[in-house]
């Protein structure tokens, strides 16, 4: 189990602490593009417990600010959308997307020196794969290089994104995705109806472990009922990135769990397709989604602990649903929703199906302290090619290394 201060170090996410100031640098997916509209409201967006606002101009720049106005710190989320800027109701200052200060009204005309002197806070932001990616490193400083992920790459109706909004610690959702034994047991009656249902031969895998310049290289091995070893293998990438194995049309699934601040979590469900366009229906009934009723940007909604994430007991009584919820990302949430806003780890009993979740905690810790001492942690270096970076599910028989069939 963990200590307390071990707790701490993992979960606190705040300005001035350790992983808080480390997980600044990476860059962040924080919105799906088609949320952020060309002229439109600005959306607020709270990432590691500070408040920002994306917008986009009319000619589709994108522009990522403080959500305090640098004059008296009014909400730039109440802020005008005009000619590629934002313009501050309170006394009118007016911001470019790129960061100028094009505009300070309230103050007297001095050929633009006042305006000149004024620090906003602006930060770059990319739009990529269909998603909006923001980099909050610091002012004055050079972005860390930008994450492309092979899904950046793809034209749009290769690429299927959704979001929910978790009231958990964005900790208890990264190491549920390197859990590799949940799987079978959690989504035993998913698994059984789908493309998952060999995972039920062995509900003990064990896992073999390789840290990369980029993270940690999980493998999942689990005994066949024909003697072969099922191995499927998954990278959890710094800070907050997985990649689940494909699914028998080539679809891939991709994770991210970006924190907003200690309590609450932004949660990635994002599809990819290498070779085709991505078809929700083929996987919406397995990971319970309701693609005409569903939101989007928080697809979660109407299932907390209010009503037990929809838990239906007589569908467990019935034999019909090991959980009684429904579908696979609904699972994940209340698990992770229901050990609190920040578990506490000090109480655990990890075993043996814990090796990974142990390895990952320890790996972050590791990130935290070559940080501090300025060195380079996994995922922030210049030659990391995510492009590269995927996961693989593949069967080899009694004595053979699955190193040999995976890239």
């Amino acid at each position: 189990m963990a200590t307390r201060s071990v707790n701490e170090t993992l979960t606190g996410v705040a300005a001035g602490t350790p992983m808080g100031d480390l997980l600044r640098e990476y860059w962040m997916p924080v919105l799906r593009a088609q949320r952020v509209v060309a002229g439109g409201d600005p959306v607020p967006v709270e990432l590691l417990g500070e408040r920002y606002v994306v917008f986009r101009g009319e000619d589709g720049s994108l522009g990522c600010f403080d959500e305090a106005c640098p004059h008296r710190g009014a909400s730039l989320a109440l802020a005008r959308n005009e000619d590629c800027a934002l313009r501050c109701i309170y006394h009118g200052w007016k911001f470019s997307t790129s960061g100028e200060v094009l505009e300070t009204p309230s103050e007297q005309e001095d050929g633009g020196r006042f305006a000149g002197r004024v620090k906003l806070r602006h930060h770059p932001v990319v739009e990529a794969g269909g998603v909006i990616w923001v980099w909050v490193g610091g002012p004055g400083r050079a972005a860390r290089p930008f994450p492309r992920f092979a899904f950046t790459e793809l034209p749009s109706e290769n690429v299927f994104a959704i979001v929910a909004d978790l009231e958990c610690n964005w900790v208890q959702g990264l190491e549920a995705d390197v859990d590799s034994a949940h799987v079978s047991l959690l989504h035993e009656t998913e698994a059984a109806a789908g493309p998952l249902r060999d995972l039920l031969d062995d509900r003990a895998p064990v896992d073999e472990i390789e840290p990369t310049d980029w993270g940690i290289r999980y493998a999942a091995i689990r005994k066949l009922s024909t003697g072969d070893k099922l191995v499927r293998v998954k990278p959890m990438v710094m800070p907050w990135y997985t990649i689940v194995p494909e699914l028998p049309n080539g679809d891939r699934l991709w994770h991210a769990w970006v924190p907003v601040n200690e309590h609450r979590t932004i949660f990635w469900y994002l599809w990819y397709n290498l070779d085709r366009p991505v078809d929700p229906a083929y996987f919406a009934a397995q990971f319970g989604l309701d693609l005409d009723g569903m939101n989007p940007d928080n697809f979660r909604e109407g299932f907390d602990r209010g009503n037990r994430w929809g838990q239906d007991r007589a569908a467990m009584r019935s034999g019909e649903s090991f959980s009684g919820i429904r579908g696979l990302a609904m699972q994940d949430i209340a698990v992770q929703e229901s050990m609190g806003p920040v578990v506490d780890r000090t109480r655990e009993n990890p075993g043996k199906s814990d090796t990974g979740i142990v390895r990952a905690r320890h790996f972050l810790l590791d990130a935290v302290k070559a940080f501090a001492e300025g060195g380079v942690p996994a995922g922030l270096g210049d030659d990391v090619d995510y492009l590269k970076i995927s996961s693989a599910s593949v069967v080899v028989r009694a004595g053979e290394d699955w190193r040999h069939f995976v890239v």
